[in-house]
């Protein structure tokens, strides 16, 4: 009889627990019809690659744009969408970046820059004028820092800036350094002109994710811990500041078995490559405690396209996977194909906007850069 009762015992157990999974997995992300559309000069290419949303000090909202072709960064008034104004960068003189390579903003007064000519971040004012020049330099342990990191929006690797230091991420070059030796990220202590190589590296990947040649990934700092996405990996990597600390959580897409295939570099590459099942960049979402991670299942795309430099217009088919702020599962949204760019996006007080701009198959004008706003909402959509 004690067996039984047991036995009944561990089967409630497991219902329960089963169902405060099933009961997690219950949030979505809605369309709301509401549409912010900002307005391109005639010399601007589409490339929203580098873009950023931020507050001035009276709590003003703004979204800024780089026209890398250019040295443009464009702003706009994010609530009204009204163009402002520009900021030219010099090529050449004292004040010269040459070409911009990428570029990220966390306020005016820190507006930094990347160059193909520099080893480094620039870091410039409103005027044009160059403030500081950050190296990358070498490690303590004799690590020399890849120079091409650009900070963009997709992959979403902004520099994170943390007491006096800039965390950057860097590729997985292996022609200069093997995967278990390249840090996935290094600080650069800005007043000490020091680089710090973090101990977590590329072998954290397997041999077969290396093989993939993919090994892209995203990454965030939720104000604790920096939290990593690699695309060809179903788990996330949450590491503590200085990288000591690192633990593991499976995220898997209810629309991917794994994420497969080899990355082509023939001439069917491009499209083979946007055809691939993959999962995306995450970000936080802090209004709402949440956190979004785009995922690409495989898809067939049409043969009757040139698909060389399409990938600015992102993947054909996608969803996103929300969790909550332990991390756990709480819903997955599949959106309609072919109308959303999912490689650009923003998070807002109001919600999550991803832009509009598929623009493979209808011809949509490249004169505008538009974003839908959708709400998290609890329930089926």
């Amino acid at each position: 009889m004690r067996k039984i009762l047991l036995f009944l015992s561990f089967c409630i157990l497991i219902s329960c627990k089963n169902e405060k999974s099933s009961n997690l997995y219950s949030y979505n992300l809605k369309a709301t019809g509401s549409v912010k559309s900002f307005t391109l000069d005639s010399d601007v290419r589409y490339n929203a690659f580098y873009l950023y949303t931020f507050k001035d000090d009276k709590g003003k909202e703004y979204l800024s744009f780089l026209n890398y072709r250019t040295n443009q960064i464009l702003f706009y008034d994010l609530k009204t969408t009204d163009f402002l104004f520009k900021l030219d960068l010099d090529s050449e003189g004292p004040n010269g970046i040459v070409q911009a390579s990428g570029f990220y903003i966390k306020d005016f007064d820190n507006i930094y820059m990347s160059s193909y000519a520099y080893s480094g971040l620039i870091r410039v004012d409103t005027s044009s004028h160059i403030v500081q020049k950050i190296p990358y330099g070498t490690t303590d342990k004799g690590y020399n820092v890849v120079p091409s990191y650009t900070p963009s929006l997709h992959p979403y690797i902004p520099p994170i800036i943390i007491d006096g230091k800039i965390y950057i991420t860097q590729q997985n070059a292996v022609q200069f350094s093997p995967a278990t030796k390249t840090p996935l990220s290094v600080a650069i202590d800005t007043v000490q002109k020091k680089c710090e190589g973090l101990p977590l590296t590329y072998g954290i990947l397997t041999d077969e994710e290396l093989r993939a040649n993919d090994t892209g990934f995203s990454r965030i700092f939720n104000g604790e811990d920096f939290v990593y996405s690699f695309y060809v990996n179903e788990d996330i990597i949450i590491a503590s500041v200085d990288h000591s600390k690192v633990r593991r959580i499976k995220v898997k897409s209810k629309y991917i078995e794994s994420p497969t295939g080899i990355q082509e570099r023939s001439e069917q590459g491009p499209k083979l490559n946007l055809e691939l099942a993959r999962y995306g960049d995450l970000v936080y979402d802090p209004y709402r405690e949440v956190y979004y991670r785009f995922v690409y299942p495989k898809t067939s795309l049409e043969d009757n396209i040139r698909w060389w430099g399409k990938s600015v217009y992102g993947r054909k088919l996608f969803s996103v996977i929300i969790l909550n702020k332990e991390f756990e599962i709480i819903g997955e949204t599949l959106f309609p194909e072919a109308i959303y760019n999912s490689y650009v996006f923003f998070v807002h007080k109001d919600g999550l906007y991803i832009s509009r701009d598929y623009q493979m198959l209808y011809g949509q004008s490249e004169d505008y850069m538009t974003f839908e706003l959708f709400n998290l909402v609890e329930g089926d959509v």
